[in-house]
């Protein structure tokens, strides 16, 4: 189905609410053909995501909200879950539930029965379920609910039809719980006082102890009831907590049968990954293996699209144009943003593991598998899954610590952020470890993630001297393991890489447009240009470094702006020095043919060099040209290293500085930026010393 760009168009509005994986989100993008990032955490979605499609000749909106356990607000997706559904008033409630853990998920579905909402559960994961040796009878759970109960595998985006005509013709669940008579009878005496359509879930939560706000006169008698029910001995929130666990376990017994002797796969690989000894060294070397496979599959691509870019700057050289627009088309639109897109394969092949990892379920024992290193830091396991997901991008990941409730767990873990490795410096890595480090890229990039993880792990622990550590616990639910469909995989990692290219159309371009200016001002040696005079102050501030090259020193400048500007930046200041040599249409068109056919070879030949057997190898290609060439000229191993270092670790963008003043104040996100460049020089100079 296509997307609608406008929700304000819809006349249909349906609300997907659901336990965490559950498989909601994949659902959603089945549903909508959205692209809607899928984790299989507590976090990935702090924040409703809208999307629409059509029904028909009718438009419909999809709100994907938060994976909550219930509309108790015990944390912070759970809050904003029920909010919107008290809200909301939508057309129909769509319940996305695990059929592998059918009576954990009800207990949410009886919550929402209670809203009185129009409602239909999607019977989700149902593969997985038979899997595990679970025969589940949908006639039984749809009679018992009182709704309608569709059975879907949304990985496969099966019973998305069937889903939609459901929700077409949903109506409010039948099923009514008895609660204790007590209960009963204050629910009541309450209801007629509550004006909402949700008044009998809103009297039992208020009577549960939830801060539900209600009209003066249900407030005054609200405290009599209690006051009442503590007199007979009742507690009203173990009352009604009881009552909807009971029927929970009632309702999945009646409707699901075990078969014997079925194999549990989950069980057996978590005795391996989840290991006190075992489980932190396999996980690295699982990213290992990720850093590799990014790197064998992503280099034959890299080195054709920077053909690609010596071809259009040689068509450009040979068009009968001013020098000054020549100039700018060659060396700034070609020369810079060519040489960022230039690495995008190597962010789709990295995006394209790391999807496979999270949607297998590995990624998310990564948060477990550190609980005893984080709560040795003062801070509960869950404190890790936002570092985690700065190694996409810091901005959402600190928006992500949201999810914790004390503020010195929220403020130590954003201080933290920053310094994971996001997919923009990921550009910057691959062209200088292709350049210094051919035969160990994929080493000295993962050690450069883990350094940037450590420097994190490392600041949060230090913040936790000057703020008090939080003493709330947490719980953590691992999702079974799975094989992800390719296409799900694909689509996720193409929505990342999308993204990524869409930023080259923005600050980007503005950034490599302004470089260019300032190396042709004023007109002559660019040694002598405005831009030139800037970074030579700068270089000479990092020349205990190993950092001498003035266009590498001006680089890091615009690099505040986006990590993948120091690319292009780079690009501009070199390749201008260096006049683009005109190319006829016939040979750039032979050029790119022939560079694409060695880029398809060399991808196969990948898939054994993978697992470390021996491929047929073709000629070698000739020595790299243009910016490898121009820097392995311009600075030495440690020199690189040191570069390397200091990309990783200083302030990494604007908008992850915008994220902390936005989420704890304008002071807190200076002091980030002047601490990271302190522990950015630092580390960098240690790293000039290594000897390489």
């Amino acid at each position: 189905m296509a997307c609608l760009a406008d929700p304000a168009s819809a006349d249909l509005r349906f609300v997907a609410v659901g336990n965490p994986n559950t498989g909601k989100t994949t659902l959603v993008n089945a549903l909508s053909g959205s692209c809607l990032r899928i984790g299989n955490w507590p976090g990935t979605t702090v924040e409703r995501v809208e999307t629409c499609f059509p029904v028909g000749d009718r438009h419909a909106c999809l709100v994907d909200l938060p994976g909550a356990y219930s509309l108790a607000a015990g944390t912070a997706e759970e809050r904003l879950t029920r909010d919107e559904l008290l809200a909301a008033r939508p057309d129909a409630v769509v319940d996305v539930v695990d059929a592998s853990n059918l009576e954990r998920n009800l207990y949410l579905t009886l919550e929402l029965a209670e809203l009185g909402y129009p409602l239909v559960v999607a019977l989700n994961l149902l593969d997985e379920a038979r899997a595990r040796g679970l025969d589940l009878r949908l006639e039984v759970l749809e009679e018992r609910l009182g709704v309608p109960v569709v059975a879907t595998v949304a990985v496969r985006e099966q019973g998305m039809e069937g889903l939609v005509a459901a929700a077409l013709q949903a109506r409010p669940a039948t099923l009514r719980l008895d609660y204790p008579e007590s209960i009963e009878n204050a629910v009541a005496r309450l209801e007629p006082l509550i004006q909402h359509p949700s008044r009998r879930w809103m009297a039992l939560a208020a009577l549960s102890g939830e801060p539900i706000a209600l009209d003066e006169p249900a407030s005054r008698l609200l405290e009599t009831l209690k006051v009442e029910l503590v007199s007979l001995g009742v507690d009203p929130f173990l009352g009604i907590v009881g009552t909807r666990y009971q029927a929970a376990r009632e309702i999945a017994a009646s409707v699901q049968a075990t078969r014997p002797g079925v194999h549990r796969l989950t069980e057996t690989l978590d005795r391996w990954f989840l290991h006190p000894w075992l489980g932190i060294p396999l996980f690295l070397v699982g990213m290992l293996l990720v850093f590799r496979f990014t790197f064998q599959f992503s280099d034959p691509w890299v080195g054709w699209l920077g053909q690609v870019q010596e071809v259009l700057g040689g068509w450009i050289a040979a068009l009968p144009l001013p020098g000054l627009l020549a100039s700018f088309l060659a060396d700034g639109l070609v020369g810079g943003i060519g040489t960022v897109l230039a690495f995008t394969p190597v962010l789709f092949f990295l995006f394209l593991a790391l999807s496979f990892l999270e949607a297998s379920g590995f990624l998310a024992r990564s948060a477990f598998l550190v609980d005893r290193l984080m709560k040795a830091m003062g801070l509960p396991g869950r404190a890790f899954i936002p570092m985690i997901l700065g190694f996409g991008c810091n901005v959402p990941a600190i928006s992500a610590t949201r999810t914790m409730e004390s503020f010195s767990d929220r403020l130590r873990v954003a201080m933290a952020v920053p310094f994971a490795a996001c997919s923009a410096r990921l550009a910057v890595f691959t062209l200088f470890t292709s350049v210094f480090f051919p035969q160990h890229a994929a080493v000295v990039v993962f050690s450069l993630y883990l350094l940037g993880l450590l420097v994190g792990m490392l600041t949060a622990l230090a913040l936790g001297r000057l703020t008090p550590p939080s003493q709330a616990g947490s719980a953590m639910e691992l999702p079974p393991y799975r094989i992800p469909t390719w296409k799900v995989v694909w689509r996720q990692a193409s929505a990342r890489t999308w993204s990524f290219v869409e930023g080259v159309g923005g600050a980007i371009l503005v950034s490599v447009a302004a470089v260019w200016v300032l190396l042709n001002l004023p007109p002559g040696d660019i040694s002598q240009s405005f831009y030139a005079r800037l970074s030579m102050g700068l270089a000479w501030l990092l020349g205990p470094l190993e950092i001498h090259d003035w266009r590498l020193a001006g680089a890091l400048l615009p690099g505040f702006v986006a990590k993948e500007v120091v690319i292009g930046t780079l690009g501009v200041s070199y390749l201008q020095a260096d006049p683009v040599a005109p190319m006829g249409l016939v040979e750039g068109l032979h050029e790119i043919t022939s560079g694409l056919a060695g880029a398809l070879w060399a991808t196969l030949q990948a898939f054994p060099a993978l697992l470390g057997l021996p491929g047929i190898h073709l000629p070698p290609p000739e020595a790299p040209e243009g910016l490898p060439a121009a820097l392995s000229q311009s600075m030495t191993r440690s020199g690189a290293l040191a570069y390397l270092v200091f990309v990783l670790l200083y302030t990494p963008c604007v908008g992850t500085l915008m994220a902390l003043r936005l989420e704890f104040g304008r002071r807190w996100a200076a002091l980030s930026a002047v601490y990271q460049l302190l522990v950015a020089y630092a580390l960098a100079f240690l790293a000039a010393r290594l000897p390489l």
